[in-house]
């Protein structure tokens, strides 16, 4: 068979080793093209373009090369829409985030990705998390995410907050840290939008909250990492609402600075995909080797080697797949979904950022301040 060729053998992909008869044959048929067009072209966000230079994927299909373009995702869907307006279709698969692929939804650049699954352990939905695949398009059949990881939201200076005093995030409204918490500016997108979006549509929180803490306390913003971080660290700021990443650095470093645990707010925990989404270009040059690479990155093999090799990769360390058959333990404790807890997701229903950025444009107009 050519899986064989290729160095993966069927059994190795499926849940217990069993695969149908017409499953099997579809995939043979369909690894055998793949490899005839010899290559699969991959867009994706910078921080995960080098996982997968470096997965597996490309020692078993060795047949199969992988050719990876990476930047950020606004600039990676600006890059494919000017090339499919000269007539250019370049790009098999993006992985380019949360909100990016939208844009490409929208103009219906992309093809439905559950038609191309043909492994049965891709296919079968009890396997992933909350027991079906995460689907963050309107219709549920373009964009899958396949990680994710609690939200942090809140960091401290250790000599100037105290974390045993915040139960709810409404404790940010109090009086006394009125001027002494700065923020990623939402203007300047990435985390920003994912903080932004789930304090807006929490039901406990919601536009009120969102209201007040942008127009009545003084809030200092900031457009680029680690300004924040560092105005935290240097005791500028009591409290950040800045993203996880600078601040385990910081704290990596020595200096006085940590993360609130999001299990201590009563409003429950956010859940966020760290941008790991995956979509299928249409009119794509190798449409066989887009189908071998999303079937074998979604496998449990394929995940288990997206983990590992994140953990060299990605400076916040690796994100634990949704599927619920892949082991977490080299995953970081922090990053890492716990039985049991009260979880409110990103997506699909709550992408949508315009009513967000509309209230905090009239909070900045309250406040006096831009």
């Amino acid at each position: 068979m050519g899986s064989l060729v290729a160095g993966l053998t069927l059994s190795c992909l499926t849940a217990g080793g069993a695969i149908a008869a017409d499953a099997g044959a579809e995939w043979d048929r369909t690894v055998k093209a793949a490899e005839r067009e010899g290559q699969v072209s991959v867009y994706a966000l910078s921080e995960i373009g080098d996982v997968f230079v470096h997965s597996a994927f490309q020692r078993k299909f060795s047949k199969i090369k992988v050719n990876v373009v990476s930047a950020r995702g606004v600039e990676l869907v600006s890059r494919i829409m000017a090339e499919r307006r000269a007539e250019k279709f370049l790009v098999d698969v993006v992985s380019i985030g949360n909100l990016s692929p939208q844009a490409l939804y929208e103009a219906k650049a992309l093809d439905a990705i559950a038609p191309v699954f043909i492994l049965p352990e891709v296919k079968d939905e009890s396997l992933w998390w909350n027991g079906k695949h995460q689907m963050i398009d309107a219709e549920k059949r373009y964009i899958i995410l396949f990680t994710a990881a609690p939200i942090y939201l809140v960091a401290y200076n250790k000599k100037l907050a105290n974390p045993s005093d915040f139960k709810s995030y409404w404790d940010l409204l109090n009086p006394r840290w009125k001027g002494r918490i700065a923020a990623f500016d939402l203007r300047s997108g990435g985390f920003a939008g994912i903080r932004d979006r789930f304090f807006y549509y929490n039901p406990e929180l919601g536009p009120g909250f969102l209201r007040r803490l942008y127009g009545e306390m003084n809030i200092t913003f900031y457009r680029q990492y680690p300004q924040g971080e560092d105005w935290l660290a240097a005791g500028k700021f009591a409290l950040c609402l800045c993203r996880h990443q600078s601040i385990n650095e910081a704290k990596a470093q020595g200096l006085p600075v940590d993360l609130m645990d999001p299990y201590n707010f009563k409003e429950g925990v956010g859940v966020e995909s760290r941008s790991r989404s995956l979509a299928l270009m249409n009119r794509a040059p190798h449409p066989n080797a887009a189908k071998v690479f999303t079937n074998w990155l979604l496998s449990q093999e394929g995940q288990e080697d997206f983990q590992k090799v994140s953990a060299q990769y990605v400076s916040s360390g690796a994100a634990g797949s949704l599927r619920i058959d892949v082991a977490k333990d080299n995953i970081p404790s922090a990053n890492r979904l716990l039985p049991g807890a009260m979880y409110r997701l990103e997506w699909p229903e709550l992408t949508d950022i315009t009513p967000v950025r509309k209230l905090f444009e009239e909070a900045l107009a309250q406040a006096g301040t831009r």
